[in-house]
């Protein structure tokens, strides 16, 4: 499963962990999009596996965190209580070699970084964190790398894409402008509007920071409203680069 390194048993427990992802990401949508808690620990705590639902929370990772982020909303205690118990089930892989580790090591640390914010006890050590943390991000969105594989590492380190966390994965994007847009209008071409999403997220959250971007990520939300289809996690996505924005949820 994407961002998470977890041992998977068959095709069951991987359909069972995408469901309950899906109703996490759910959750935190109608949390950006109103005025509700995301309430993982009730959806944790009366759910009929536990284990799934904390592997659901571990896999939309740092996105639990986009209602206080956006909004200014408080974390709920119990929550950040939940994120920091999927860290315990699920713990980080370890050492990040390849580059697939290093992302999802990357989405990791921005779920750690948040949850620490919040008072609770965050993972830590080096298998949390990937080593030689600038040079890893360098080595993901250097300037020796195509367009191409740029912009498909940018989309994959979506999560990340929020106000206010930082890091050198969002200073490497500050030089992104033309590899994020040669990406999304290839992804908008091929109408693979999850790719797509996930890099306008990208694109926005530059934006609303006042950097100039050669697409207009607005246009491209509402395209993809229009055309793009259904599915928990391109929802939340849009929502998240609408909200950047300031424009009206759908």
């Amino acid at each position: 499963m994407e961002g998470l390194l977890v041992p998977v048993n068959g095709e069951r427990l991987q359909v069972a962990l995408t469901d309950a992802a899906a109703e996490v990401a759910d959750r935190v949508l109608d949390a950006v999009d109103g005025t509700q808690d995301i309430g993982l620990a009730d959806y944790v705590n009366t759910g009929a596996d536990a284990k799934t639902a904390l592997g659901a929370v571990r896999l939309i990772g740092a996105d639990v965190f986009a209602p206080h982020l956006l909004l200014g909303r408080p974390v709920h205690p119990d929550d950040a209580a939940v994120i920091a118990h999927s860290f315990a089930v699920f713990p980080p892989a370890g050492q990040a070699a390849t580059p697939r580790q290093q992302v999802v090591a990357w989405r990791d640390w921005a779920t750690s970084h948040l949850l620490a914010r919040t008072g609770q006890p965050a993972p830590a050590g080096p298998d949390v964190v990937p080593t030689a943390v600038p040079q890893t991000a360098t080595a993901l969105l250097g300037p020796g790398k195509s367009w191409q594989e740029w912009s498909a590492t940018a989309a994959q380190l979506s999560p990340l894409a929020l106000p206010g966390l930082g890091g050198p994965i969002a200073a490497a994007m500050f030089d992104g402008a033309r590899p994020l847009a040669q990406g999304a209008t290839q992804a908008m071409l091929r109408r693979d509007f999850v790719t797509a999403a996930r890099l306008i997220r990208w694109i926005a959250l530059l934006s609303s920071s006042g950097v100039r971007q050669l697409l207009d990520p607005g246009l491209l939300v509402e395209r993809i409203r229009l055309y793009g289809g259904t599915g928990s996690r391109l929802s939340l996505d849009l929502a998240i680069a609408g909200r950047l924005l300031g424009m009206e949820p759908a």
